[in-house]
Protein backbone atom coordinates (compact mmCIF):
# COMPACT_ATOMS: atom_id res chain seq x y z
CA UNK A 1 0.00 0.00 0.00
CA UNK A 2 1.21 3.36 -0.91
CA UNK A 3 0.51 6.39 1.04
CA UNK A 4 0.67 9.92 -0.19
CA UNK A 5 3.02 12.48 1.88
CA UNK A 6 3.39 16.45 1.00
CA UNK A 7 7.00 17.47 2.30
CA UNK A 8 7.94 20.85 1.15
CA UNK A 9 5.60 21.52 -1.34
CA UNK A 10 6.44 18.04 -3.23
CA UNK A 11 4.58 15.09 -3.34
CA UNK A 12 6.26 12.06 -2.10
CA UNK A 13 4.55 8.24 -1.85
CA UNK A 14 6.01 6.14 0.74
CA UNK A 15 5.53 2.79 0.31
CA UNK A 16 3.55 1.47 3.32
CA UNK A 17 3.64 -2.62 4.92
CA UNK A 18 0.83 -3.84 6.33
CA UNK A 19 0.97 -5.82 9.39
CA UNK A 20 -0.75 -7.25 12.47
CA UNK A 21 -0.38 -5.86 15.79
CA UNK A 22 0.45 -8.63 18.46
CA UNK A 23 -1.28 -7.19 20.60
CA UNK A 24 -1.11 -9.96 23.46
CA UNK A 25 2.76 -9.67 22.98
CA UNK A 26 2.66 -6.29 23.78
CA UNK A 27 0.28 -6.06 26.51
CA UNK A 28 2.76 -5.02 28.93
CA UNK A 29 3.35 -2.30 26.99
CA UNK A 30 -0.58 -1.18 27.06
CA UNK A 31 -2.10 -2.28 30.22
CA UNK A 32 -0.32 0.80 31.73
CA UNK A 33 -2.67 3.24 30.20
CA UNK A 34 -5.84 1.06 30.72
CA UNK A 35 -6.33 3.70 33.73
CA UNK A 36 -5.80 6.67 31.52
CA UNK A 37 -8.98 9.50 31.83
CA UNK A 38 -8.79 9.56 27.88
CA UNK A 39 -8.98 5.98 27.79
CA UNK A 40 -11.23 5.10 30.41
CA UNK A 41 -14.14 7.88 29.34
CA UNK A 42 -13.95 5.86 25.16
CA UNK A 43 -14.64 2.79 27.11
CA UNK A 44 -17.58 4.07 29.36
CA UNK A 45 -19.16 5.65 26.26
CA UNK A 46 -19.15 2.52 23.95
CA UNK A 47 -20.17 0.24 26.33
CA UNK A 48 -22.39 2.34 27.66
CA UNK A 49 -23.99 2.44 24.06
CA UNK A 50 -23.93 -1.14 23.53
CA UNK A 51 -26.12 -0.86 26.54
CA UNK A 52 -28.34 1.20 25.13
CA UNK A 53 -28.47 -0.21 22.15
CA UNK A 54 -29.26 -3.77 23.02
CA UNK A 55 -30.42 -3.82 26.46
CA UNK A 56 -29.42 -6.53 28.52
CA UNK A 57 -31.30 -8.97 30.20
CA UNK A 58 -32.04 -7.62 34.18
CA UNK A 59 -31.70 -4.33 32.83
CA UNK A 60 -28.15 -4.13 33.70
CA UNK A 61 -26.44 -1.31 32.20
CA UNK A 62 -22.67 -0.65 32.11
CA UNK A 63 -21.45 1.08 35.04
CA UNK A 64 -17.55 2.05 35.16
CA UNK A 65 -15.38 -0.64 36.40
CA UNK A 66 -17.84 -3.08 35.28
CA UNK A 67 -15.94 -5.95 33.44
CA UNK A 68 -16.28 -5.73 29.59
CA UNK A 69 -16.07 -9.78 29.30
CA UNK A 70 -19.06 -10.13 30.96
CA UNK A 71 -21.17 -8.44 28.40
CA UNK A 72 -20.77 -11.07 25.92
CA UNK A 73 -23.97 -11.91 24.00
CA UNK A 74 -23.25 -15.81 23.79
CA UNK A 75 -22.15 -18.72 25.99
CA UNK A 76 -18.77 -17.81 24.82
CA UNK A 77 -17.00 -17.53 28.01
CA UNK A 78 -19.61 -19.37 30.52
CA UNK A 79 -18.59 -22.32 28.24
CA UNK A 80 -14.72 -21.95 28.07
CA UNK A 81 -14.58 -21.17 31.56
CA UNK A 82 -16.95 -24.14 32.93
CA UNK A 83 -14.32 -26.34 30.40
CA UNK A 84 -11.09 -25.06 32.35
CA UNK A 85 -13.30 -26.26 35.66
CA UNK A 86 -13.84 -29.29 34.72
CA UNK A 87 -9.91 -29.50 33.62
CA UNK A 88 -9.11 -28.57 37.20
CA UNK A 89 -7.61 -31.30 38.84
CA UNK A 90 -7.66 -29.32 42.55
CA UNK A 91 -11.25 -28.87 41.62
CA UNK A 92 -11.94 -32.29 41.19
CA UNK A 93 -10.00 -33.64 44.23
CA UNK A 94 -11.94 -31.22 46.09
CA UNK A 95 -15.29 -32.36 45.31
CA UNK A 96 -14.48 -35.59 45.59
CA UNK A 97 -13.15 -35.33 48.70
CA UNK A 98 -16.53 -33.02 49.34
CA UNK A 99 -18.43 -36.17 48.39
CA UNK A 100 -16.54 -38.64 50.71
CA UNK A 101 -17.11 -36.34 53.72
CA UNK A 102 -20.97 -36.37 52.84
CA UNK A 103 -21.35 -40.25 52.25
CA UNK A 104 -19.40 -40.90 55.64
CA UNK A 105 -21.40 -38.15 57.39
CA UNK A 106 -24.97 -38.31 56.15
CA UNK A 107 -24.26 -42.66 54.74
CA UNK A 108 -26.79 -42.08 51.76
CA UNK A 109 -25.69 -43.95 48.49
CA UNK A 110 -23.65 -41.73 45.86
CA UNK A 111 -26.75 -41.72 43.94
CA UNK A 112 -28.85 -40.56 46.70
CA UNK A 113 -26.19 -37.93 47.44
CA UNK A 114 -26.70 -36.05 44.56
CA UNK A 115 -30.36 -35.56 45.15
CA UNK A 116 -29.53 -33.96 48.36
CA UNK A 117 -30.23 -30.15 48.16
CA UNK A 118 -27.82 -29.19 51.14
CA UNK A 119 -24.99 -31.43 49.22
CA UNK A 120 -25.78 -29.99 45.98
CA UNK A 121 -25.35 -26.01 47.59
CA UNK A 122 -21.71 -27.04 48.75
CA UNK A 123 -20.94 -28.43 45.16
CA UNK A 124 -22.02 -25.39 43.65
CA UNK A 125 -20.17 -22.77 46.23
CA UNK A 126 -16.96 -25.02 45.30
CA UNK A 127 -17.99 -24.76 41.49
CA UNK A 128 -18.44 -21.26 41.88
CA UNK A 129 -15.05 -20.38 43.66
CA UNK A 130 -13.62 -22.33 40.87
CA UNK A 131 -15.27 -20.51 38.48
CA UNK A 132 -14.51 -17.54 39.53
CA UNK A 133 -10.44 -18.55 39.61
CA UNK A 134 -10.83 -19.29 35.44
CA UNK A 135 -12.53 -16.16 34.66
CA UNK A 136 -10.93 -13.19 33.12
CA UNK A 137 -9.16 -10.94 36.04
CA UNK A 138 -8.93 -7.39 35.98
CA UNK A 139 -6.06 -6.32 33.99
CA UNK A 140 -5.45 -8.77 31.46
CA UNK A 141 -5.92 -9.18 28.10
CA UNK A 142 -9.04 -11.38 28.13
CA UNK A 143 -11.14 -8.78 30.46
CA UNK A 144 -11.56 -6.97 27.51
CA UNK A 145 -12.51 -9.35 25.46
CA UNK A 146 -16.20 -8.54 24.35
CA UNK A 147 -16.62 -11.05 22.31
CA UNK A 148 -19.66 -10.07 19.96
CA UNK A 149 -19.19 -6.69 20.60
CA UNK A 150 -16.21 -5.85 18.47
CA UNK A 151 -18.08 -2.77 17.21
CA UNK A 152 -17.96 -1.24 20.53
CA UNK A 153 -14.60 -2.45 22.30
CA UNK A 154 -12.79 -1.91 19.47
CA UNK A 155 -13.49 1.69 19.87
CA UNK A 156 -11.61 1.14 23.30
CA UNK A 157 -8.36 -0.71 22.03
CA UNK A 158 -8.23 2.44 19.30
CA UNK A 159 -8.06 4.74 22.50
CA UNK A 160 -5.52 2.66 24.27
CA UNK A 161 -2.83 2.28 21.51
CA UNK A 162 -3.33 6.14 20.60
CA UNK A 163 -2.54 6.59 24.23
CA UNK A 164 0.21 3.68 24.86
CA UNK A 165 1.88 4.10 21.42
CA UNK A 166 1.84 7.96 21.13
CA UNK A 167 0.32 7.41 17.77
CA UNK A 168 -3.04 8.48 15.97
CA UNK A 169 -5.35 5.50 15.83
CA UNK A 170 -8.46 5.27 13.84
CA UNK A 171 -11.25 2.81 14.09
CA UNK A 172 -11.82 0.68 11.20
CA UNK A 173 -15.44 -0.23 11.12
CA UNK A 174 -17.44 -2.24 8.33
CA UNK A 175 -20.59 -4.42 8.40
CA UNK A 176 -18.99 -7.95 9.83
CA UNK A 177 -16.33 -6.54 11.69
CA UNK A 178 -14.25 -3.34 13.55
CA UNK A 179 -10.47 -3.15 14.68
CA UNK A 180 -8.41 0.10 15.25
CA UNK A 181 -5.45 0.67 13.21
CA UNK A 182 -2.48 3.01 12.82
CA UNK A 183 0.96 4.08 11.05
CA UNK A 184 4.15 3.58 12.60
CA UNK A 185 7.49 3.34 10.82
CA UNK A 186 6.23 3.38 7.54
CA UNK A 187 3.76 0.54 8.51
CA UNK A 188 0.18 -0.03 8.81
CA UNK A 189 -0.76 -2.25 11.67
CA UNK A 190 -4.30 -3.51 12.85
CA UNK A 191 -5.34 -3.83 16.67
CA UNK A 192 -7.86 -6.31 17.24
CA UNK A 193 -8.49 -7.16 21.42
CA UNK A 194 -11.62 -8.72 20.59
CA UNK A 195 -10.56 -11.85 18.56
CA UNK A 196 -6.60 -13.53 18.35
CA UNK A 197 -5.94 -13.79 14.59
CA UNK A 198 -3.13 -16.49 13.09
CA UNK A 199 -2.45 -13.64 10.49
CA UNK A 200 -2.88 -10.22 8.98
CA UNK A 201 -4.96 -12.04 6.21
CA UNK A 202 -7.25 -13.78 7.89
CA UNK A 203 -8.51 -10.46 9.83
CA UNK A 204 -8.41 -8.77 6.54
CA UNK A 205 -10.33 -11.35 5.04
CA UNK A 206 -13.03 -11.31 7.57
CA UNK A 207 -13.41 -7.32 7.79
CA UNK A 208 -14.59 -6.96 4.38
CA UNK A 209 -15.79 -3.88 2.39
CA UNK A 210 -14.89 -1.08 4.53
CA UNK A 211 -17.95 1.58 5.86
CA UNK A 212 -16.37 3.74 8.24
CA UNK A 213 -13.13 5.06 8.72
CA UNK A 214 -12.14 7.91 11.58
CA UNK A 215 -9.54 8.86 13.98
CA UNK A 216 -10.25 8.00 18.31
CA UNK A 217 -8.91 11.69 19.03
CA UNK A 218 -8.97 14.18 16.91
CA UNK A 219 -5.58 14.88 18.06
CA UNK A 220 -3.41 13.85 20.63
CA UNK A 221 -2.37 16.29 23.59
Amino acid sequence: MTQTLEMNNAIEEVELQEKLYPIRENWHLLKLYLNDEDVQVVLNEVMTAFCEEHPPYGGRMWEPGDAPWEYTTSAYWHDKIVDMVNEDTEHSAKLKELEKDWLAKTGLDEDDLWDNDEFLQQTNLLFEKYFDKHSPQEGTIDWYKFIHGCHWINQFTAALVSKALNVEAYVLHTTTHTCATFVKDDVIYYVDVQLDWENLQELLDFLGEEVDFYPIFDELE
